[in-house]
Formats: C-alpha cells, structure tokens, sequence
C-alpha cells in the first residue's frame, strides 16, 4: 500500500516531463534544426504559424473539452549576464522574483485567453482535459528595472526576446500530446524608457500574442 499522494505524485510526473522537454530543447537548439523528433512518439509537423511543432499523430484533440494550465517554468537565457545590469548586477532575489512573476502572468494569460475564447478551464486533472503548459526559456531581457546610483535612465527599442516551449498533456495519463516551441522579440519602432511597466506591458504582449495562437490552433482542429 502506497502513502505517497496522487496528487503530488502528477506533480512530480510533471515536473520531471517538464525537465525533460526543456533539456531536450536545450540540447537541440545547440545542435541546430532537428531532422526528425526527439520525443518517443511524436512526429515533427511542418507549420507556418510557430517555429517548431511535434505532435502525437494517433489522438483526436477536439475530443478533449477542458483545459488545465501547468505551472510553467522559466530560464533565461545562457547568453544573458545578470552582472551588467544596475550597479552591481541583478541579485538572487531579483532573478527569482522575475522568474516567478512571469511564471504567474504566463499562467494567467494563458488561462484568461482561452477561458474568454470559450474552453473551460479546470484546476484537477479529470476526463477530457489536457494541461498545457506554457514554459518561457531563452530568456533575455535588454533593459531590467533596477535601482542605480543617481537618475539614470535606460532607452531602448527592444525589450527583449524568449522562446516559448509549450507542452500539451492528457491531464489523467499524463501522456505527452504535443510539444511548441516558438521564438519572439519584444520591440518598438522608437525609443522608448524601459521600466518596470513597459517591460512587464512587454512581456505581456509576447505571452498574448502565444496564447491567442494557441486558441486559432485549438479552434482549428475541434472545426474539423
């Protein structure tokens, strides 16, 4: 008999799938385009709306009418130095709260947009619900808000960029459905000063723009 909690042992299940994916990611963005797929049973679909997409070929989507949304991860970048930015760099506590605040909106959008497009969206794993979770990597942001020395003040016409590395789950097997990854740059035409505002108005509009994606994508296939 068993002690451990179903529910913490989904968790974990969704916590190691979730490594798993964003190592694989890692490993094959350094190697460039993959040929072929690195997930067990999804094939590399050809599409014209995200960089990259695997899918599992043998499962109906449109037979799945509830959506609950994973707790996404998030990393920045390897190329992005925290040490260049404020007067003595970001610290610990500053890339923590960044990584959790934009878990938390990624989260909230996700859930906001297809809950406003008409899917319901659930907080258990039950019949009929996927989990999709939209994971943020390469994370690089040009111009963080962080106190200095002085009125300084920083301009830019680019926020930043990341790629999104979303996974599709059936919510009770936890059977991996399909895998998105997709890469934006967050810009304007004009200078503008970066704070704390319009980088969080930023990133924003990046995790909009994905989510709405993902409702086209989802509205697509249940039409068929």
């Amino acid at each position: 008999m068993s002690l451990r909690s179903p529910r913490l042992d989904r968790r974990a299940r969704a916590s190691f799938a979730t490594g798993l994916v964003l190592a694989v990611m890692s490993a094959s963005l350094a190697a460039g385009d993959a040929p072929s797929s690195p997930f067990s049973g999804l094939e590399l679909v050809a599409s014209k709306n995200v960089g990259t997409l695997y899918r599992r070929p043998d499962v109906d989507i449109s037979a799945y009418s509830k959506i609950m949304i994973g707790e996404p991860a998030v990393e920045f970048s390897k190329n992005w130095n925290p040490r260049n930015y404020g007067t003595f760099g970001l610290s610990a506590a500053q890339l923590t709260k960044i990584r959790v605040d934009l878990a938390a909106m990624a989260k909230d959008v996700f859930a906001k947009a297809l809950g406003d497009g008409g899917y319901e969206i659930v907080t258990e794993p039950g019949d009929g619900a996927l989990v999709i979770t939209p994971n943020i990597v390469n994370l690089f942001i040009n111009a963080p808000s962080v106190p200095t020395a002085g009125r300084s003040k920083t301009y830019t016409m680019d926020s930043g960029s990341a790629t999104l590395a979303l996974t599709v789950n059936d919510a009770v097997a936890g059977t991996l459905l399909a895998v998105v990854f997709d890469q934006r740059r967050s810009g304007s035409s004009t200078l503008q000063w970066a704070t704390s505002v319009s980088n969080r108005a930023a990133a924003e509009g990046m995790l909009k723009g994905w989510a709405e994606q993902l409702k086209r994508e989802l509205d697509a296939v249940r039409a068929k």
